[in-house]
């Protein structure tokens, strides 16, 4: 009940009429119960704080390389692929880790 009650006040009336929970109200309701509720905070500090950040990723949303369509032509080598990989998912694996979903294999 507690639950339900919970949601109904997360609930944001749209302009629209319809109604929008929030990204933390939806959290907490999917991860209710379940062993993720306990261990996504447990990541997320350990991935994310101050003091962990140190030589971590932390270079997500940068977008493309400047410069349009010059070297568009260009055939990327694997090591340019893999380091733009290990750039742009080093937050999403620290926290896949953290939960076990994912070991230093991959």
């Amino acid at each position: 009940i507690a639950l339900i009650f919970a949601s109904a006040l997360a609930y944001e009336e749209e302009e629209d009429g319809g109604y929008c929970l929030s990204h933390e109200a939806t959290g907490a309701i999917c991860l209710q119960g379940s062993t993720l509720a306990d261990k996504l905070p447990q990541a997320f500090y350990a991935c994310f704080s101050d003091s962990n950040r140190r030589g971590k990723g932390g270079k997500r949303g940068k977008g493309g390389k400047k410069g349009g369509k010059q070297g568009a032509d260009k055939c990327h080598s694997f090591d340019d692929i893999m380091q733009w990989v290990e750039e742009e998912f080093t937050d999403d694996g620290c926290v896949l880790k953290q939960i076990g979903w994912m070991d230093a294999e991959g």
